[in-house]
């Protein structure tokens, strides 16, 4: 069992450096073939697909339901010196000792010991702002994310105060409420639900007479060891035109804080935050799908191997993202006559290259001859969802 968990830590490892890798293009050596030209026949029904609006989000500060809130620390510090003094004094007695009786004298002695100390204490406050942190977490996420104007706190706070507005983060209401005030279309809400510590003490490590067993169990005592930290939330999307909930996930993560087994709350509440930070990366399939950024094709070459798209780094787009490609039909409902856009996704993978722009980026496309064929000039695309957290990262 070891073996095998050594060899897909090791498998998994090779496939997250190898899909890190964004390929290589050179668009410029590549010909226009006749295929490239071929332009899309949008459905006038399907045309309002292509409206891209850019959303806008708030993300208010989460609620701390956890035990961490604002704390006193106190440190105590002790310093002392000890003296000693001896002496010895005669002392009178009856010796008695073999073939001998009589009045004789003995020696005593006497160790005075003096110990002074200086005792410091002082107290600190501990302000951990859970809440506010979650909050950064994941407005940082959103906007590598890329698709959505996010409204800044400072915006936030201007709002709140022009308007002399009391936001409840516990009352849903009042998070609509801002949310309009704001002229937002969505707001990113939740809480953080519990934050746990848990001591694991050192464990003695054993030869196994294999170098790769050693191996696997140290690293499994590296991940083990000391203060396990475990932190779950509650993140939560609000349609501010509706004040429905949309999206409502858990996310749980988990960090290793320091070795020692003295509880330092410091400590705690510093694995807790990067453990947060971890977790908000669930969030990420979900959003990305919700909030990806839409383009079209503006160009093909090389008999529809690379495709000019228009959208770059302003949307979020990085070289090695993953980019899906749509084909529309116009479909007439049998029953009523109406007619409606269905949307299928072609079965190609489209890759981001090293060239990317502030609005447009060039992509390899890869697939069949027959799925590539039905890719044209103003074909829509939109970045895939992106993932959440890696393997080795749950693992650990």
């Amino acid at each position: 069992m070891k073996k095998f968990i050594f060899f897909i830590l090791m498998l998994a490892l090779f496939a997250f450096l190898v899909s890190c890798a964004a390929p290589k293009l050179d668009p410029i050596s590549m010909q226009i073939m006749p295929e490239d030209q071929q332009h899309v026949a949008i459905p006038e029904v399907c045309k309002n697909q292509y409206r891209s609006k850019t959303l806008r989000v708030a993300v208010v500060p989460f609620i701390n339901n956890t035990t961490y809130g604002d704390m006193t620390a106190r440190n105590t510090q002790e310093q002392g010196q000890a003296s000693r003094k001896h002496k010895e004094a005669a002392v009178a007695g009856v010796v008695v000792g073999p073939g001998a009786a009589g009045v004789g004298y003995a020696g005593a002695s006497q160790t005075d010991v003096k110990y002074s100390k200086d005792v410091n204490t002082f107290m600190r406050q501990i302000a951990p702002r859970i809440g506010e942190f979650a909050q950064s977490a994941v407005e940082d996420t959103i906007v590598n994310i890329g698709g959505v104007e996010v409204f800044s706190r400072s915006q936030m706070q201007s709002v709140l105060n022009e308007q002399n507005f009391q936001m409840n983060l516990a009352d849903q209401n009042t998070i609509v409420q801002f949310g309009k005030l704001a002229g937002v279309d969505y707001i990113i809400a939740g809480s953080v639900d519990n934050i746990n510590a848990k001591y694991v003490p050192k464990t003695e490590s054993n030869d196994t007479g294999n170098v790769f067993l050693n191996l696997t169990q140290s690293l499994a005592k590296s991940m083990t060891e000391g203060w396990n930290i475990t932190t779950q939330m509650t993140v939560q999307l609000i349609d501010v035109s509706t004040g429905q909930v949309l999206v409502s996930k858990k996310v749980e993560g988990r960090e290793l804080g320091g070795t020692q087994p003295g509880f330092n709350p410091e400590l705690v509440i510093t694995g807790a935050k990067k453990a947060m930070s971890e977790s908000i990366a669930d969030i990420k399939p979900v959003f990305s799908e919700r909030f990806a950024a839409k383009a079209y094709i503006n160009q093909l070459r090389g008999g529809k191997s690379a495709a000019f798209v228009s959208m770059g780094r302003a949307d979020g787009i990085k070289p090695g993202d993953k980019i899906e490609a749509y084909q529309f039909m116009e479909i007439q409902d049998f029953m009523t006559g109406k007619v409606q856009c269905s949307k299928s996704k072609i079965p190609v993978e489209l890759i981001v290259s090293n060239q990317v722009e502030q609005d447009s980026s060039w992509v390899i496309i890869k697939g069949d001859d027959a799925a590539k064929a039905r890719v044209k000039v103003g074909t829509l695309v939109k970045r895939a969802p992106l993932k959440g957290q890696s393997f080795l990262n749950k693992l650990y």
